[in-house]
């Protein structure tokens, strides 16, 4: 089987309100924060959606586990062009190796082999030069050949 690339990028953190009234979709998402008991935020959650954000958190099942500093990050794939697919891979590739708290599928069976790039912004579409301690385990790359991960960060320069 091929080794398939898939770059994200990832804006955020965002509050629940924020994505509620904008009207952007068709991507991944990370739902981070605290469950009850926990003292540490973190990655809780990791979902796709093809229709509008607002409409897919309306009615999520997990997002009212997540009691404490709720927050969102915005998944895009922007390579490859047709990526239909590449959501559902990237998925995979992210629960399987993180292992969120709240995913329940997607943790046992390891995905296809792949490679996933992620390049992550601020809100405002700047490009975050320092990692922000949430998603610092959450490697920039994620590479699973289907026997061994290989994984690292990537440093962001400046012209």
């Amino acid at each position: 089987m091929d080794n398939l690339t898939i770059r994200l990028h990832w804006r955020g953190p965002y509050l629940l309100e924020e994505v509620c009234r904008s009207d952007i979709g068709n991507g991944l998402y990370l739902l981070t924060g605290k469950r009850k008991y926990e003292r540490n935020e973190q990655i809780q959650y990791c979902g796709i959606t093809e229709s509008l954000y607002k409409n897919r958190f309306k009615q999520h099942h997990k997002i009212f586990e997540i009691t404490r500093d709720l927050g969102v990050w915005l998944g895009e794939v922007v390579y490859p062009q047709e990526h239909s697919y590449s959501l559902e891979i990237a998925e995979s590739i992210i629960v399987y190796f993180w292992q969120p708290n709240l995913n329940e599928r997607k943790r046992i069976y390891p995905p296809r082999p792949t490679a996933l790039l992620s390049h992550w912004f601020k809100n405002d579409g700047a490009p975050r030069y320092n990692q922000l301690s949430i998603y610092a385990d959450l490697h920039d790359v994620l590479c699973w050949d289907g026997e061994l991960w290989r994984s690292g960060n990537l440093r962001v320069w400046s012209e």
